[in-house]
């Protein structure tokens, strides 16, 4: 196989997530603390949680796609920049979509503005939140990337607390994560929950 893959690592996670390709996941199988990532029957991509207790046990699975990829493909691997997935960001402009749920957000991240679709109902002008960029892995393994709703470009994902894993009660849980003002010195920074 010719395969290149990406290697990304998670720090906030403690997840290692291996991409074998981009193309939908229309299923997954857990095995243990890896989460295997197929489209149709072939395997797109793993995420192993949990990454120093799976090393320790000299992880191995014994399905054989698997086993071929690790095995003989890392020598193409092609490991990607660790950069923050998850960015403070803030709503700059917040129109609301005719006849859906939806709103068209612009989110300042300090180094652009994103345009991102938004289905939340508290997405509003003026608030600091959590930002899933391009290219950014979910802690459930779907990948984020630009595209289109209802013909409006989305170029990314504003998150909530239980899209992000993290506890409830840290954070609002009715709809995207609202920052408090103190985050408008971390614009554009990881955040880091």
């Amino acid at each position: 196989m010719n395969t290149k893959f990406g290697v990304f690592y998670n720090k906030q996670f403690n997840c290692l997530m291996l991409a074998f390709n981009n193309k939908p996941i229309t299923a997954s199988e857990k095995i243990n603390n890896v989460l295997i990532l197929k489209n149709e029957n072939n395997i797109v991509g793993i995420n192993i949680f949990d990454v120093k207790k799976e090393i320790n046990k000299n992880f191995i699975i014994n399905e054989p796609e698997i086993y071929e990829y690790i095995s003989y493909e890392l020598k193409d691997v092609i490991v990607l920049k660790n950069l923050p997935q998850f960015i403070v960001g803030k709503i700059i402009k917040c129109n609301k979509i005719p006849d859906t749920h939806l709103s068209a957000c612009e989110v300042d991240i300090k180094s652009e503005v994103l345009k991102i679709v938004c289905g939340a109902k508290n997405a509003r002008e003026g608030i600091y939140v959590v930002v899933a960029t391009d290219g950014s892995w979910m802690p459930n393994g779907v990948q984020i990337v630009k595209g289109k709703l209802r013909g409006f470009d989305s170029e990314g994902m504003l998150c909530s607390a239980k899209e992000l894993g993290i506890e409830e009660g840290k954070f609002n849980s009715d709809g995207i994560i609202e920052l408090s003002e103190k985050y408008q010195i971390n614009l554009g920074k990881e955040f880091k929950g």
